[in-house]
């Protein structure tokens, strides 16, 4: 149950699945293809599907919005986790409320805006580890000149 806005990416309740249930005991990892048409059947028209005793699959419509929906569903878990530790009365949102938010995620600037930001902190984070990532530019040209242009230079005056 999404316990924020940004949750609904996951829906409602993204449905279960369990490989052993239909093919026993595996090395957990989906390599026939015969467990991905299994999973596939899980996930049906949804975006996530919980793996029982590995983790979560995702779907999108782009790379950036499996991110998307990765990074807020697994935020949505934890907020989820730690309101519990709290007592049972967890406000989470409506299925209305989860339908509409979910929705509005590729229609407003937040997907750009979030993978801007996670490109550019992954740069750094491989730039200052790696010299040749140096000139990684996640942002798009654009976006740099008007964040150079709303930032002018700040000129010191000497005294004589």
């Amino acid at each position: 149950m999404p316990v924020f806005h940004l949750g609904a990416v996951g829906g409602i309740r993204p449905p279960f699945w369990d490989q052993r249930d239909e093919f026993g005991d595996t090395n957990m990892l989906v390599v026939k293809p015969e467990e991905g048409a299994s999973l596939a059947r899980a996930l049906g028209k949804r975006w996530v599907v919980l793996m029982m005793r590995h983790g979560v699959t995702v779907a999108g419509s782009s790379v950036r919005d499996c991110v998307f929906r990765s990074v807020y569903s697994a935020r949505n878990a934890e907020y989820q986790v730690r309101a519990m530790t709290l007592g049972s009365g967890i406000a989470t949102l409506s299925a209305g409320e989860t339908k509409l938010a979910g929705e509005i995620t590729g229609k407003t600037t937040g997907l750009t805006r979030s993978w801007e930001y996670w490109s550019m902190r992954v740069a750094n984070k491989t730039a200052s580890s790696a010299p040749f990532a140096k000139n990684a530019t996640p942002v798009s040209s654009k976006a740099k000149r008007v964040r150079m242009k709303a930032r002018p230079k700040r000129t010191v005056k000497r005294r004589r």
